[in-house]
C-alpha cells in the first residue's frame, strides 16, 4: 500500500523552501541517521523543496562511491550534496561515531547555508558540523534533530556543556526521534522536545508478492547493522550454536562489517558455526530483497535510541526478535508485533527464533499487521508531513521566534555593533550556563 505525496503547494498553497540538511552521517555511510536524512531530502525534494545535504567527504576508499551516491542522489531523488572536511572515525555511546575536521571548516559550513529558509542539523551530539551550523546559520527556521541515547551521561556534552548550550540556544525548535532520546537528554538541555520518529520507505521494503514463496533452502535468521559491541553479534552466534546442537536447519545472513569482524569470524570459528553464517559484507540495494525472504529477523542489540532496522523489517512482513532495550520499546507496542528476549542472552535468543521457525501462523500473522502499522505510522510521507508543517510553524510564526539566539563565536562578534554585542551578553549566559545553580536542565 503506498501512501501518496503531496507537493508543498498542494499542502496549503505554501512556499517552497530552500532546507539544508547538515550531517555528519550520508551515504556512503550507512546507519540510522543517513537512512533518516537520505529519506527526509528525498521527500521534501519531491514536494518542491530545494534541499541540500551539507556532509563531510567520504573516507577516502569510499571516496568515488560516494561522488556516484551523490550523482544519483541528485538525478533520481531531486536533492544535492556538498562535502566539506574530512569525516573521521571515532568510538563513542559502544558503537562508531563521525566526527569531521578541516581547516576553517566553520567558515565553510557557514557559507554554504546563507541563503537557506531552513537549517536542520542531524544528530547533535558530534561536536563540528552539526554545532557550526546552529553557530552560524542566518537562516529564520533552524531545527536540530537528536537520534541518540545513551546511558551514563555523554562525554561531549560534560566536557563542551558551554559550546554545546550555546549552539542548541540557537535553534527555534528541537526533535527527538523517541522517548528514549529525551530521557537521555533532559539532564543537559531544559528545552522542549517535539518527538517526530524515524520513518521507513514502505515502497522499497515491502513483502514477497502474494502465491511467492522465499527462497528454498533453509530458513533464513537475518541480521542486519555494524560490527559495534552494541550491536550484539556475539550474542547471535552463540544462539545459532544453541540452535545447531537441537539440531536445526537454518542460515545466519549477516549484514554489516566494521573492526570487530576478525573477532567474529573467530568466534563463529570456535564454535563451530562458521558454515552457517553467510558474511555478506556491506549491502545497500540488496538489503529489501534479503528482509522480505528472511524467515525471521533478530536484533540482539543492547542499546538503541529507536528501531529503524525494526521497521525496516516489519515494512517486509519479516517478524522480529530482539533483545528488549529502551529504543526497542518505542516500536514494539501499541500493538506492533514482535518477541523481546533479555540482552545479552544467547539461551533467550535461541529460543524467540526457534519458537517462530516452529509457528508459520504466527510468522504470518506478525508479518501482515507488522506492514499495516508500519504503513500508518512510519511511513516517509507521514513523517515529512510532521517535520514540514514544523518548518512552516516557525517560519510563520515570523522575526521573534529567533531573537534570543548567542553570539557565534569571537568572530561573528568582532563584527558586530558594541551595542548589539552588549545586548546579546544574558542570552550567551543563558546558554552557557544557568547563574548560580546547575547546568541548564541539570
Amino acid at each position: 500500500m503506498a501512501v501518496p505525496r503531496v507537493t508543498a503547494a498542494a499542502r496549503g498553497g505554501r512556499r517552497p523552501l530552500r532546507v539544508a540538511m547538515v550531517t555528519e552521517y550520508a551515504y556512503p555511510v550507512l546507519g540510522g541517521v543517513p537512512e533518516h536524512v537520505h529519506n527526509l531530502s528525498r521527500e521534501l525534494a519531491a514536494r518542491g523543496h530545494d534541499v541540500t545535504v551539507v556532509t563531510s567527504r567520504a573516507p577516502l576508499p569510499a571516496r568515488a562511491r560516494a561522488r556516484a551516491i551523490d550523482s544519483e542522489n541528485r538525478l533520481r531523488h531531486g536533492y544535492r550534496t556538498l562535502r566539506m572536511g574530512v569525516s573521521l572515525p571515532v568510538v563513542s555511546n559502544g558503537s562508531i561515531a563521525r566526527l569531521s575536521v578541516g581547516a576553517g571548516l566553520k567558515r565553510r559550513v557557514g557559507r554554504a547555508l546563507r541563503g537557506m529558509d531552513v537549517v536542520h542539523a542531524q544528530g547533535m551530539a558530534p561536536p563540528t558540523l552539526c554545532l557550526f551550523a546552529m553557530r552560524t546559520s542566518t537562516a529564520p527556521v533552524n531545527v536540530g534533530t537528536f537520534h541518540t541515547y545513551f546511558e551514563g551521561g555523554h562525554w561531549g556534552y560534560r566536557r563542551f556543556s558551554a559550546y554545546v548550550r550555546n549552539a542548541i540556544e540557537r535553534t527555534d525548535r528541537l526533535i527527538a526521534v523517541s522517548d528514549a532520546c529525551i530521557t537521555a537528554l533532559r539532564p543537559y538541555f531544559d528545552r522542549r522536545f517535539d518527538v517526530i520518529p524515524n520513518g521507513v520507505d514502505s515502497d522499497l521494503y515491502h513483502p514477497l508478492p502474494p502465491g511467492r514463496g522465499r527462497p528454498p533452502g533453509p530458513p533464513r535468521i537475518l541480521f542486519m547493522g555494524r560490527f559495534d559491541p552494541r550491536n550484539g553479534l556475539d550474542t547471535l552466534l552463540e544462539a545459532a550454536r544453541i540452535l545447531q546442537e537441537q539440531g536445526r536447519e537454518f542460515v545466519v545472513q549477516v549484514v554489516g562489517d566494521g573492526p570487530l569482524r576478525p573477532r567474529y569470524h573467530h568466534q563463529a570459528r570456535s564454535l563451530g558455526v562458521w558454515d552457517r553464517i553467510e558474511w555478506l559484507g556491506l549491502l545497500d540495494k540488496e538489503r529489501p530483497r534479503l528482509y522480505r525472504e528472511a524467515t525471521v529477523f533478530a536484533s540482539p542489540c543492547v542499546l538503541a535510541s529507536f528501531g529503524v532496522v525494526l521497521l525496516e523489517a516489519m515494512a517486509s512482513g519479516t517478524p522480529v526478535v530482539c533483545a528488549d532495550n529502551i529504543g526497542f520499546r518505542q516500536v514494539i507496542r501499541d500493538g506492533a508485533p514482535g518477541r523481546f528476549v533479555p540482552p545479552s542472552d544467547p539461551a533467550a535468543l535461541a529460543e524467540g527464533i526457534a519458537a517462530l521457525l516452529d509457528d508459520p501462523a504466527t510468522r504470518a500473522e506478525w508479518g501482515e499487521r507488522g506492514r499495516r502499522i508500519v504503513v500508518d505510522r512510519y511511513s516517509w510521507p507521514r513523517v515529512t508531513d510532521r517535520i514540514e508543517d514544523l518548518y512552516y510553524e516557525v517560519l510563520e510564526a515570523g522575526p521573534g521566534a529567533g531573537q534570543s539566539r548567542p553570539p557565534a563565536g569571537l568572530r561573528a562578534n568582532l563584527r558586530r555593533p558594541p551595542r548589539e554585542l552588549v545586548r546579546n551578553i544574558p542570552a550567551a549566559l543563558r546558554a552557557g550556563a544557568a547563574r548560580g545553580g546547575p547546568p541548564a536542565g541539570g
